[in-house]
């Protein structure tokens, strides 16, 4: 039996069989005091303690469960970069990362840019696709660096996903969808208050992509914007425009996926002021297809197998004016890599890669409540190690292509939130300090390198502060200093390779210091719900230091190891090069339902950043400069929509998602230009009814205009598709 007909017969039934339990009591949906949800203020946490958005200068996007419901995705980062405006990296097989003012979007290794955090802690991956999305209460996305707050990593922003914390009335929830490309999702998520000292939160889901899809071939969008035209720049010839339309239409073998996911949180209230929280998180995919570049057709495709299981335990409570709390968390991520075909032959499939990475931390915090201001303390010690393995068969390991390392951090901080002039006046400074240890360690099948270990300091400021003219209109402002940490084997390794006597040296800088940026931020903001509209502008500069580049010397009078080995070159790494980034953010919101005091809601909406300057800047040894954009990152991201709801059941979203012009290399032409994207707009679309307060029905297109669009060239996106969404609340 086929899986359509197979979803058909199982959820048509459940849904006659729900729906007549309900019919007795069935009953038009009520205003459901709409006003009083546009007036509530939003508290965000990405801050490392609760405070309303609206008080802090800090820009911060949230992603709320309204916005995740009408959202058409399969992972974590269709949620984000559908709703904010990011950079972002991505490829059809559950792999991609993000990025926020400016900074290249990664997926891969722990010296990131923008922090993913899961409840303001590591989240335990640096693939954003890998986090469950059922278990997601809303979405925090920090602009700008947060290193004071969080250490490393934090240069661009942070990325802190809420989970669920549920301590009323128990309220469940089960959910299947069935769509495009066989595609099948089956989810639920239950929580609440046990006994009066116990709660929970349960959630699962799986998905499922079990045929290939097929790109875009309408291209309305692209027609209009223009967009089907790249452009390669060359070093020695002139630059030269190429048609972009390839892979129109066609079916993407190797892009079938599934994955299952689930959470379990329990929670007990040990006396009125301290409750002890545990928490578990599990994600497994296996099998997942990864298609080659289209460039190649289907020569080089591959599977691989994801695995990642984290958990952690929180006690909190409050002692007068202190508000404390001490968490530990651990992770553990396996991503296992198969070659199936050689040259375009299939071949017996065998495991050719394997990392294996491990998260670990304490996090101690005590927020002081000091009359109306607040001042936040804390300690946090973390500790990452990654392992990686090569195969050439099914039996045979090689050496692998980078040593295994361990980093370990230990900091303190403070985090002040005070406020001046009767409120008007927000003050945030803050400060940290982090000391890092690079482990580089011994690693079997290689042996062409010593181990090491080296420390490594870091002092990170900030300030912030927020200004309210009149009772709708504010100006902040904020600066902060932010860094990432070297590899490892940048700092503490050593290589040497050849035959014959003569050799190539690679060796670690000990005295490698942190690539490190000052950020600051300035803009105007507008907030008032009570007549349904916000607006917010501001302008950010970004000057980074230090960033870390390869030196080689090549000698023309010999140079001998103690072995006697001659040494035809030494290569090592320094900080020399620099980057400047600089942009403008802007938001606006506008309900007209505020006219008619929220009878309904039509609410139009964007969210755009503007790149005007990104270029990293390197300098060469004799001092000369060269100045190239940053790869991957959009002139112009925004998105846009609007969306209507008539409080009684009903409700429509229409959002759409334009990305200008970004630069990357073409590694597919043996001249490795570089290679300018043409811009692409996506529109989707989210309709639903919801029956006796109970039964929701949903349809969801994705890429309405049925566009042919890559978020990274040669690993085209799917075109227009459909989903029909079935839940039930109770």
């Amino acid at each position: 039996m086929n899986s359509r007909l197979s979803f058909i017969l199982f959820i048509f039934p459940v849904i006659l069989f729900l729906v007549t339990v309900q019919s007795g009591i069935a009953q038009q949906q009520a205003a459901d005091s709409i006003r009083s949800y546009q007036l509530k203020e939003t508290v965000v946490t990405a801050t490392r303690s609760s405070i309303e958005k609206e008080r802090i200068p800090q820009q911060i996007d949230i992603i709320s469960q309204k916005d995740i419901k009408q959202t058409s995705f399969i992972d974590a980062i269709d949620l984000v970069k559908k709703n904010s405006s990011v950079s972002v990296l991505q490829y059809p097989g559950l792999l991609g990362g993000v990025s926020i003012r400016g900074f290249r979007p990664q997926f891969s290794g722990i010296n990131q840019r923008t922090l993913l955090l899961v409840d303001g802690r590591p989240a335990g991956t640096v693939n954003l696709a890998t986090i469950d999305p059922g278990s997601i209460e809303r979405i925090e996305v920090l602009k700008g660096p947060a290193s004071a707050l969080y250490g490393a990593q934090a240069m661009g922003g942070v990325v802190n996903v809420i989970t669920r914390k549920s301590t009323d009335k128990i309220h469940s929830s089960l959910l299947a969808e069935y769509g495009s490309y066989s595609s099948l999702r089956i989810g639920g998520q239950t929580g609440g208050n046990l006994t009066e000292k116990l709660d929970f939160d349960l959630s699962f889901q799986s998905f499922s992509r079990n045929d290939d899809y097929k790109t875009g071939k309408d291209n309305w969008l692209r027609n209009a914007l223009r967009g089907g035209t790249a452009i390669k720049y060359y070093i020695k010839q002139p630059a030269t425009e190429i048609n972009d339309s390839r892979g129109d239409g066609i079916r993407r073998d190797y892009t079938q996926l599934s994955y299952y996911s689930g959470s379990l949180r329990a929670g007990y209230q040990l006396t009125s002021s301290w409750r002890l929280d545990v928490r578990g998180e599990r994600f497994l995919a296996r099998g997942i297809e990864s298609p080659s570049d289209i460039e190649y057709g289907n020569t080089q495709p591959s599977t691989k197998d994801i695995g990642r299981a984290n958990g952690e335990v929180s006690l909190a409570g409050t002692m007068g004016i202190h508000q404390l709390s001490l968490k530990g968390y651990t992770a553990q991520e396996t991503s296992d890599n198969y070659t199936l075909e050689n040259n375009g032959v299939k071949i017996p499939p065998y495991r050719s890669y394997q990392s294996q990475s491990s998260w670990k931390g304490i996090q101690v915090k005590d927020v002081l409540k000091i009359g109306i201001h607040q001042l936040t303390l804390g300690i946090d010690y973390t500790s990452v190690s990654i392992q990686t393995h090569s195969y050439s068969n099914d039996t045979t390991e090689t050496r692998p292509y980078s040593p295994n390392y361990a980093l370990r951090s230990t900091a303190i901080y403070a985090q002040g939130q005070f406020f001046f002039l009767n409120n008007r006046l927000t003050v945030t400074p803050g400060l940290r300090f982090d000391r890092i240890t690079f482990d580089v360690k011994a690693t079997p099948l290689l042996t062409t390198y010593t181990p090491g270990k080296e420390t490594n300091p870091f002092l990170s400021p900030s300030l912030g502060a927020q200004y309210q003219i009149i009772e709708p209109l504010k100006v902040h402002a904020t600066i902060g200093r932010a860094f990432v940490t070297p590899d490892a084997y940048q700092v503490a390794g050593f290589s040497q390779l050849g035959s014959n006597k003569s050799i190539a040296i690679t060796e670690g800088n000990t005295d490698l210091t942190n690539e490190n940026s000052i950020t600051w931020d300035a803009g105007i903001r507008f907030i008032k719900p009570a007549i349904g509209f916000t607006a917010d502008i501001t302008y950010f500069s970004t000057v980074v230091q230090d960033r870390i580049t390869s030196r080689t010397i090549r000698y023309t009078t010999p140079e001998f190891t103690a072995n006697g080995d001659t040494v035809k070159s030494r290569t090592t790494y320094v900080n020399a090069n620099k980057g400047e980034i600089r942009g403008l953010e802007a938001e606006v919101a506008y309900d007209f339902g505020a006219l008619k005091e929220y009878a309904y809601s039509l609410r139009v909406f964007a969210n755009t950043t503007s790149i005007s300057y990104a270029k990293e800047i390197t300098i060469a040894t004799d001092g000369t400069t060269t100045r190239k954009d940053i790869y991957n990152v959009a002139s112009l991201t925004m998105n846009y929509g609007i969306e209507y709801n008539n409080l009684k059941g009903a409700s429509l979203r229409i959002n759409g998602r334009y990305v200008g012009h970004r630069k990357d290399t073409d590694y597919n032409d043996l001249l490795y230009p570089e290679i300018q994207y043409p811009v692409f707009m996506v529109i989707d679309m989210a309709a639903s009814y919801t029956y006796a307060h109970q039964h929701t029905v949903s349809l969801l297109v994705n890429n309405l205009t049925d566009e042919n669009y890559y978020e990274k060239r040669g690993y085209n996106m799917p075109g227009r598709n459909f989903t029909l969404r079935y839940s039930f609340t109770f």
